[in-house]
This record gives structure tokens, C-alpha cells and sequence, in this order.
């Protein structure tokens, strides 16, 4: 639906809104409570139950659910468990874990009680979790087995408000004793339980202005009236880290509606078998897990040998041309399409994608392929993971859609740049407000203050551009623009989402600075891709020592040679040269976000002699 400005007010420069713009301040307590009375035993949390194999082995079985009604009542046991031990309200609480049933009963009992959560990614290591768990001053924590030794590090690095720490799993005395050692009372979950089933007390729910999550942000207690086409029938499944704020938005949305999630087994090579066990009816995904997929799909169709892939392109295209016009294609589903869409099980109706761009060419071969419904949102924590989202009909790509009824959102120019309100298409720097709007940064008020205007716009440091049809395109990343030595700026997200498209290359890190004229990189290959096309030209090795080969890099450059090309590139565009990085960017070697984003901080500070060496060699053969 089309955004809309104040009457009178200019289309550019001014503020756009939801035409239905609303103030909501129903919270996430009040929904849950809503849904387990409305549908008390429906299957709520599931989770592959553990089979034990005849020869002493374990398998993944089918998911086992727990009830609405019973997670309610255990998150009331939970939270009675810690007014029991003397946890005050509004003293912020930890969850320390992968994604997993208890995970969401603890924060239904911080909820219930008005215990702010302070959510930790389980990724992290130690410093980092020291880092989160001081700076929140948390007074009690919970966490999973695996994550006791992080925890008792952070504690010994010096946590002076932490009094308590519950572990989900059972623990041992010799680990009580640890934490005792270490001046911190360590309990398992059901002693917790039992000490709240001894003394219940009642629910203490917040306002919808409480703090509900610490996430470095605050975020105020207002679900986003996210326009996501839910409802009880439905099944989701559940792999982003709950520590993420885009998959916690999505779960409140899913209780409000009162639909069944299943988690995730934690291990990404059996996602797709997870999947394919719960069957779900809607998917949440990443860019980066819709890329994969994208992949395996090229890869199988140009397996297949010159003449399949010039009837697939016939049947692709039949298929894009009817999806445009509203139409589906019945026949042609059931012989080629169908098979495809079996990598999500087949029943997912439609996916939303955020936290990153996604695409073009991605976004239109999985809707043709997968399914035809791909919604794109955008926002950022600061928004409460929401701020504009794409119809599900709507079948043009390249933007992010509309407003949420909750947001107004405006662009201001930055005229060093050459992005103006006053463009044909207006441009500038996205800026939001709404109920959905974080409050201030945790002990941070220069920053607060740097990046919250006087009228109460929060700046992005995004670049967006208003479409003609009343959608926000999102064309750049303030941050990640840099200036080159003759003037020109490069948007180094664009140039990056280029060259991924490049069939051997599966990541780039492209940079560039005010010295240089031309921006380089560090292109890492795609494992598979080169492992084929090495074993086509006999080249010998695996991807490692395939990577490190002259005449990879002789192909990757030839590759990119040809994207300049197609892409009508100018000459300050153009990359002069790269690194081959045979290790890919992970969350692991801390090049990549949980969710799968670049961290360019981290790429450039890893890169950076590799980068000035690699500016010596071209200078010096020029």
C-alpha cells in the first residue's frame, strides 16, 4: 500500500506514513495470555525428540510439542521461582542459549514478572558475554550446559550485580561448587520450578512502556502490527537466533496469531531435514540461506547438461510471465517446480526475507522456483527489527516495500553526495520514528543524542530512495560509502551484492579509500563451483589448494571482467584487483553477524596489510 505525507506537506523531504497510521500499545504478555485462553491446547514449542537406537547411537525423531496452556503455566512457575529468591522488578535477566523450548518458557516468566531480558547469542565467547552481562548490570542469568565454562569465565572477569545463574540442563555439585567459589548461586531449571510451584505468586505484566529487552537497545513493549498473513493453523519453524530481534518480532507475532513453532536442532548441515520433518507453512530466512538455495538450484540445472538448461529457461520464463499477470501454472508445477519447492517440504505459502539486502536475481528465481510469495521487510533493532515490508502480491522487485502502520519514516539529503529529496525520485538518509522505536542506548546518551534528531527521528545511516509508486528503495549504506581519491563515492553494498553474482564467487569484501582511485577486494570462491570446474580443467587438490592457484584467479578475474561489463561499470567502479581468500567469512572467524551480515570493521582490520600490499603491486606495475 502506498505511503502518504501530511496534506500539503512536500513528497520528498517530509515524513511518510502507514495511510492507517496506528499508536498501539498492546503488549507481548497480554497476546500470549490472549492465545493460551483462546487456544489452550494447541501445540505451541516443539522440538525433535531424541530416539535411542538399538546399537547405543541417538537419531532425530519427530517434534514432540508442549501446549499453550502448559507453557503458560510453567512460565508461571519459573517466574514464581525467581520472586521466590528475591529478583526485583525491572532487574535485568539473561538468556544464554541456542533456540530451544526452555529458552522461550524463561522469557514468558521474564515477561509475566516485568524482568527486562538481556539476550546473549550463543555464539559469542567469553569476553564478549562478560562485555554484555556487565554492561546490562543483569542480576541473574539463564543459560544451556554447553555455555557453563563462558559463564563462569564472565563471573571471574568480575559481574558485581550477578547473584544467581539457572542452568536449563541438569548440573552437577562440583559445578555448584564452582560458582559458589566464584560468589554466584548456581541452580538447575527444575529446582527453580519447584521452588515457584511451592509459593505462586501472581502475574506483575508490564505496561507497554516498560523495558521488555536489553539488546544494547531498549526497546519499549509494543508488538509491531507486522502485516504477516498468520494465523492459528499455522506451522513455523524456528532457526534464527532468538537473540535476534528480527526472530523475536517474528515470535510475538506468531503468539499473537496463536501458531505453532518448532525449533531447529542447532546443527545447519540437517536444517533441511528439520524442515522437511516439521513441515512448515511459512519460513523466515536470511538472505545468505536464500542464496544457498538459489545456488543448489543453478547447479542442478546446469548438471544437467546445455539442452536442459535451455528447456528450463523455457519453462522458467512461461512460469515468471504468469506469475505477473496473477496467474498460476498448474501443469508446469507438477512437472518441474513442485521437486523444487520439496527442498521447504512443499507447504510453505510464502517466505520474508530481511536483516540484509536479497537480490534481484535471487528474489525472482526462488519465487518462480520455491514459491511465489517472497516478502522483503526492512528495519533495524533501533526499530524493533520492523519499519517497511512488501506486499504479498506484489510482484516487482528491488525495493523494500511500505510503511508498518506503526512507523513514519523521511529521507534527508546528503548533499556530498549527490542524494537529494529534491532528485525526481527523492533520496537521502532514512529516517524513522514510530511507537516501535527503541528509547535510548544502555548507558550511552552521546549516542542517543548523535543519533536521535530533535524530532524524535532516528537516523539509520541507510540510504533510501521513494519510488513513484509509494515504496522505499534502499540503495546504499551511509557507513559503507567511501570516497575515492578523485572525488567519486562508491556504495560498497552495491558493488558487493555485483560481484556475488558471479557464478565462482560466494563472498567480497569490497574497499576502496581517499588515496586510491579504484577500490580492491577480498573475493572468497565458491567451494563446489571451484571444485567442479578445477576437476573439468584438471587441476588437481581440494578447495583449499584449488583457491590458491594462478589459474583461479586468472578465472575469477575474468568473471569479474565480464560483471563490469554486463553492469556498464565506470572506470572508478571497476575492482583493479582482489585477494583470493580460500577461508569464507563465518561467525566463527567473527567476519559475519549471526545473521550472516559482513562486519566491515572486523574485514577491513584483517585485510588491511594484505589490502596495502596488494595497492603497492598494482601502482608498481602501472
Amino acid at each position: 500500500m502506498q505511503s502518504v505525507v501530511a496534506a500539503g506537506a512536500d513528497w520528498g523531504s517530509s515524513a511518510h506514513r502507514f495511510p492507517y497510521y496506528v499508536d498501539g500499545e498492546a503488549t507481548r504478555p497480554a497476546h500470549f495470555q490472549t492465545t493460551v485462553a483462546e487456544n489452550p491446547d494447541r501445540p505451541y514449542l516443539g522440538e525433535r525428540k531424541v530416539v535411542h537406537n538399538e546399537d547405543g547411537s541417538t537419531s532425530a525423531g519427530e517434534y514432540e510439542f508442549v501446549s499453550f496452556k502448559k507453557a503458560s503455566d510453567t512460565a508461571t512457575l519459573i517466574g514464581s521461582g525467581l520472586k521466590t529468591l528475591g529478583i526485583k522488578k525491572n532487574q535485568p535477566f539473561g538468556l544464554y542459549s541456542k533456540n530451544r523450548i526452555e529458552w522461550m518458557l524463561s522469557d514468558h516468566a521474564l515477561l509475566s514478572y516485568t524482568l527486562p531480558s538481556v539476550a546473549i547469542y550463543d555464539t559469542l565467547g567469553p569476553d564478549s558475554v562478560h562485555y554484555v552481562m556487565e554492561h546490562s548490570e543483569m542480576a541473574a542469568a539463564f543459560f544451556e550446559k554447553i555455555r557453563l565454562e563462558s559463564v563462569l569465565t564472565a563471573i571471574k572477569k568480575g559481574l558485581p550485580n550477578l547473584k544467581y545463574v539457572i542452568c536449563f540442563d541438569a548440573v552437577t555439585s562440583e559445578d555448584k561448587a564452582k560458582f559458589t567459589k566464584a560468589g554466584v548461586e548456581l541452580l538447575n531449571l527444575y529446582e527453580l520450578k519447584d521452588m515457584g510451584a511451592e509459593n505462586v505468586f501472581p502475574h506483575d505484566l508490564p505496561t507497554a512502556w516498560d523495558v521488555a529487552v536489553l539488546m544494547t537497545q531498549q526497546a519499549p513493549q509494543v508488538t509491531p502490527k507486522q502485516r504477516l498473513h498468520v494465523n492459528s493453523h499455522d506451522v513455523h519453524f524456528a532457526f534464527l537466533p532468538l537473540a535476534h530481534i528480527f526472530k523475536r518480532v517474528v515470535q510475538a507475532v506468531c503468539i499473537s496469531q496463536g501458531c505453532s513453532i518448532g525449533f531447529y536442532q542447532g546443527k545447519l548441515p540437517e536444517l533441511i531435514l528439520d524442515i522437511q520433518t516439521l513441515k512448515p507453512t511459512f519460513f523466515i530466512a536470511v538472505p545468505r540461506i536464500l542464496s544457498r538455495i538459489y545456488d543448489k538450484i543453478n547447479r542442478g540445472v546446469k548438471a544437467g547438461g546445455p539442452e536442459k538448461e535451455a528447456a528450463y529457461k523455457n519453462v522458467y520464463d512461461m512460469r515468471f510471465a504468469a506469475l505477473e499477470r496473477g496467474e498460476d501454472t498448474p501443469m508446469l508445477n507438477e512437472k518441474v517446480f513442485n521437486r523444487m519447492s520439496m527442498a521447504l517440504d512443499g507447504r510453505v505459502k510464502w517466505i520474508l526475507t530481511g536483516s540484509a539486502p536479497l537480490g534481484t536475481a535471487i528474489h525472482e528465481s526462488l519465487r518462480v522456483c520455491v514459491c511465489p510469495v517472497i516478502m522483503v521487510g526492512y528495519g533495524l533493532t533501533e526499530t524493533t527489527a520492523g519499519a517497511t515490508i512488501t506486499h504479498y502480491n506484489d510482484m516487482k522487485l528491488g525495493h523494500v516495500g511500505s510503511l508498518l502502520a506503526s512507523n513514519e519514516l523521511k529521507l534527508v539529503s546528503i548533499p556530498e553526495m549527490n542524494y537529494l529529496t529534491t532528485d525526481e525520485c527523492p533520496r537521502g538518509e532514512v529516517c524513522v520514528r514510530g511507537t516501535n522505536g527503541f528509547g535510548s542506548y544502555l548507558k550511552n546518551p552521546e549516542k542517543t543524542k548523535k543519533d536521535i534528531d530533535e524530532d524524535s527521528l532516528f537516523r539509520t545511516g541507510d540510504v533510501g530512495r521513494w519510488n513513484p509508486g509509494g515504496t522505499l528503495s534502499i540503495i546504499g549504506r551511509h557507513k559503507s560509502i567511501f570516497k575515492l581519491s578523485q572525488g567519486e563515492y562508491l556504495a560498497a553494498e552495491n558493488l558487493k551484492a555485483m560481484y556475488g553474482k558471479c557464478d565462482h564467487i560466494a563472498q567480497v569484501f569490497v574497499t576502496g579509500d581517499s588515496f586510491h582511485a579504484y577500490p580492491v577486494a577480498a573475493v572468497v570462491p565458491d567451494a563446489e563451483m571451484i571444485v567442479a570446474w578445477a576437476k573439468e580443467n584438471i587441476i588437481p587438490g581440494d578447495a583449499k589448494s584449488i583457491a590458491e592457484t594462478p589459474e583461479l584467479k586468472d578465472m575469477l578475474a575474468s568473471e569479474v571482467l565480464e560483471m563490469h561489463k554486463e553492469c556498464k561499470l565506470k572506470g572508478f567502479e571497476k575492482l583493479r584487483d582482489f585477494i583470493v581468500e580460500p577461508e569464507a567469512f563465518s561467525i566463527d572467524n567473527e567476519l559475519l553477524t549471526p545473521t550472516f551480515k559482513l562486519k566491515r570493521v572486523n574485514a577491513t582490520k584483517k585485510y588491511q596489510d594484505q589490502i596495502a600490499n596488494l595497492y603497492d603491486a598494482i601502482e608498481n606495475n602501472q
